[in-house]
């Protein structure tokens, strides 16, 4: 197997990988201290428009207000929403979602927020109550080109290291960027540009799994709760184990306590009634909310893939 010297993605993989088979028990991971962030006024955030494949997309950009010094080039984030869309019903971006956004802003990077339904008539709410067959929007198709049409955004903005451009989403979003990390993902051309790296908050794994000769063309980490019963983690983990031979075996992270939506802050589990639910009894209904050691856990885990990968020997902290 030819070595990829940029990037030595089965050591990382290694490195990175807690894998919960079933069965098994583990001791749930430590809460770091969270640590102080800048001042608000340190980031600056605006609504952007950039072409995709069939519509004109929009988003939310995020980068550091201080302007980048002569000749330099930041590193960039492709950030992808969940079923629900980028808004809440109110019109306003969710908490989870902001946190991230603005944390990628504070590490120095210019981040997108992309809004997939809103350019196409989907409203508030999303798709998250219809069935996945039915859906319209899908991961692995208009979604998939979306995250593409992003990156070309980024990748001619002078400010943005094309080489250096990162693609995150959650659930809905992770599906997305599962699909995202295929050699014939939509949009995706051999000339480039590339992502250099992706990370996938609990995706629906099942597509992957079952997709025949599955690939991933760069690092991917997955980050999932080990009680997410609206997305599944064992999927994910068959996946993780399926490609340990692979050029770029994913990595996965699964964090005891979590239900979806680990990473929210703040957020008490509740029970979402009419979510689209295969996975029990009824089709409908998910436990979703913050769990905070996972959920500062997981920015230590985010940060340290993503530095490793840009080779970043100076991280900023968050």
């Amino acid at each position: 197997m030819k070595k990829n010297r940029s990037a030595p993605p089965g050591r990382l993989a290694l490195a990175l990988a807690v894998v919960l088979a079933a069965g098994c028990a583990a001791n749930p991971p430590a809460a770091p201290q969270a640590a102080k962030e800048p001042a608000k006024e340190s980031i600056r955030e605006e609504a952007v428009r950039f072409r995709g494949a069939d519509v004109e997309l929009t988003g939310i950009l995020f980068e550091p207000a201080a302007p980048p010094r002569k000749g330099e080039r930041r590193p960039a984030a492709v950030l992808l929403h969940g079923c629900s869309g980028l808004y809440t019903t109110s019109g306003r971006l969710p908490v989870g979602r902001r946190a991230w956004a603005e944390h990628f802003a504070r590490r120095g990077f210019v981040a997108v927020a992309v809004d997939s339904f809103g350019p196409r008539g989907i409203g508030a709410g999303g798709v998250c109550e219809i069935e996945h067959a039915k859906r319209p929007a899908q991961p692995w198709g208009v979604r998939v080109a979306d995250a593409y049409a992003a990156l070309d955004y980024l990748a001619k903005r002078p400010d943005v290291d094309p080489k250096s451009v990162v693609v995150v989403g959650w659930s809905h979003g992770g599906a997305t960027v599962m699909g995202t990390v295929r050699p014939e993902a939509p949009g995706r051309h051999a000339g480039g540009p590339h992502f250099r790296a992706a990370v996938a908050f609990y995706p629906d794994c099942f597509q992957p799994l079952k997709a025949k000769g599955y690939q991933t063309t760069m690092p991917v980490l997955i980050l999932h709760g080990g009680d997410d019963d609206w997305t599944p983690v064992a999927p994910c983990v068959d996946l993780v184990q399926k490609l340990k031979d692979s050029r770029f075996p994913p990595a996965i992270i699964v964090y005891p306590g979590g239900h979806h939506g680990f990473d929210n802050p703040g957020n008490k589990v509740i029970v979402l009634p009419d979510v689209y639910n295969p996975f029990v009894p009824g089709q409908r209904g998910a436990h979703v909310g913050g769990h905070e050691p996972s959920r500062l856990k997981a920015i230590d885990d985010v940060n340290r893939f993503i530095d490793q990968i840009l080779g970043r020997s100076r991280p900023l902290k968050s």
